[in-house]
């Protein structure tokens, strides 16, 4: 008897958008501490170029929710890339609150539209792999 254990593989797409969605990612969180850290620094930095009213537009409460789904996007696409379940949930989830908070902060445009291209790209690539990601119940025959 052989053990024949077939193991499901992440396919390119899934690899592919998952580097370029941790390598944004790693900029967003790198960028959101050092905005968060170094406000000061940044509004006087600024206001010595004659550009006050942009520094202004800094707020902390905005950066730190950009840092949170920053950060669970992250986690959910290197759970994406371990084939845990979870991690699509997460990231569909946490891409349809990203997409709504974007919506509300900065309101609709066509940029808006246009940056949805990566997190539907992504969410086909999954639904491709739906065997991997979207498990059938133990129960059903």
């Amino acid at each position: 008897m052989q053990n024949t254990v077939e193991t499901k593989k992440a396919g390119a797409g899934i690899i592919t958008m998952s580097v370029l969605y941790l390598f944004g990612q790693g900029f967003m969180i790198i960028g959101s501490l050092v905005v968060i850290f170094s406000k000061d620094s940044i509004i006087s930095y600024y206001e010595s170029m004659g550009l006050g009213n942009v520094a202004t537009g800094i707020n902390i409460a905005e950066m730190s929710i950009t840092l949170a789904i920053s950060v669970i996007i992250a986690i959910s696409v290197i759970l994406l890339l371990f084939k845990k379940p979870i991690g699509a949930y997460m990231f569909i989830g946490i891409e349809i609150l990203s997409f709504i908070y974007k919506a509300i902060s900065s309101g609709v445009n066509i940029f808006s539209f246009i940056m949805l291209i990566f997190p539907v790209l992504m969410i086909l690539f999954i639904y491709k792999k739906k065997d991997i990601y979207f498990p059938k119940g133990e129960l059903e025959n």
